[in-house]
């Protein structure tokens, strides 16, 4: 039997044959290229999509299968290759089945990052690809990633806020798997434009490679429902203007409040450990560092 050192998390959740939904839709598009809007028209067409924003609504534990898959995938071991080891072999059809068998569409990371997978684990999914002009999309993608990564999360990260509206929120591993895309996309260097650029006709080229011309779709949001619908064989919806959702400040506005909610809620878990003059200095820790 193997050991507990040996087996993935991804090998302790149940398997479901056939899966709940049929995967259809693999919108693989970099994220900052409307891909939130994306999902939302999805959601309008009637599909199930899969987005970062779901990991708010999705069981704890899914943020540290969704890191074990990008481990497996980019990162190498000290015994080897990741297939050298059964604790890190890449995630296929039957992982993704565990993972995303209550979706029937996926956008945005971290699925985009598995984009070769995907395409070959459902050769019957429509593909499209969000597109977006690569100097406006690296002003955007870096100005999000380096303004909220450089916050001071390290100071209330293992505090889990209830945010928004009463939705619990698991931040550290929103932000593992956050640091680990952009670690990929950077180089490490998050600073680096030219890696950005890499990374962003690298991923455009591999789908392009993959999906032939007549089942892709590059779309731009501009284009409106049109094009999509016709790609998914969906009727045009009526009287809804095709989405324009999440733009830069909005997100950034919206990793603020997730900070401050996890501040309050930091310094609430410390009163009551330690005392109001304790959370009151991890209070003003925080204001330092957010306005210094």
């Amino acid at each position: 039997m193997p050991s507990s050192a040996t087996i993935r998390l991804i090998d302790r959740l149940p398997t479901s044959s056939p899966r709940p939904k049929e995967m259809q839709v693999l919108a693989l598009g970099m994220s900052r290229t409307s891909t939130y809007s994306m999902f939302t028209a999805l959601g309008i067409l009637g599909y199930k999509s899969y987005h970062m924003a779901e990991l708010k609504d999705t069981p704890r534990g899914t943020h540290a299968l969704w890191v074990e898959a990008l481990k497996a995938k980019y990162h190498s071991h000290p015994h080897g290759p990741a297939t050298d080891n059964p604790s890190h072999a890449p995630y296929s059809r039957p992982e993704f089945d565990k993972l995303l068998g209550d979706y029937s569409a996926v956008t945005d990371i971290p699925c985009i990052m598995f984009a070769a997978d995907l395409i070959a684990a459902y050769p019957d999914a429509k593909v499209l690809i969000t597109t977006r002009a690569e100097d406006t999309w690296i002003k955007s993608v870096s100005t999000l990633f380096n303004t909220l990564l450089h916050w001071p999360w390290s100071l209330i990260s293992r505090h889990e806020p209830v945010f928004p509206y009463d939705i619990p929120f698991h931040v550290q591993g929103y932000l593992d798997i956050l640091h680990i895309v952009w670690n990929l996309w950077t180089g490490g260097d998050w600073r680096n434009e030219d890696a950005l650029r890499a990374t962003f006709r690298k991923h455009y080229a591999l789908v392009r490679s993959l999906v032939p011309p007549d089942r892709l779709l590059e779309f731009d949001p501009r284009q409106g429902w049109e094009p999509l619908c016709r790609h998914l064989g969906k009727e045009v919806p009526r009287d809804v203007p095709y989405p324009n959702l999440n733009d830069l400040p909005f997100s950034i506005w919206f990793h603020e409040q997730l900070w401050w909610a996890t501040a309050r809620k930091a310094a609430a878990d410390v009163a009551l450990t330690w005392g109001l003059p304790i959370a009151g200095a991890v209070a003003a820790a925080g204001w330092y560092y957010w306005y210094s």
